[in-house]
């Protein structure tokens, strides 16, 4: 009889990986997915500076309150 047990320690391999959330539809052509533009060229300062940009209709997004929640 053997007292030996065996205690398997997770590591960081075990775990899967969290998609990124996809993001929402351009609001203005809705057909093309909006991209998030962190061009150092923005005049906003601070910590949410980014745009979401549609590459279908080439226009620029102000994210909402829970965009910046969620794509930060």
């Amino acid at each position: 009889m053997s007292t030996r047990i065996d205690v398997r320690i997770p590591d960081h391999n075990d775990r899967v990986p969290t998609p990124p959330p996809i993001p929402p539809a351009c609001p203005n052509c809705r057909q093309g997915v909006l991209w998030k533009d962190t061009r150092a060229d923005q005049k906003d300062s601070g910590k949410n500076h980014w745009r979401w940009w549609c590459g279908n209709c080439q226009k620029r997004f102000r994210p909402t309150e829970e965009h910046l929640r969620r794509f930060a």
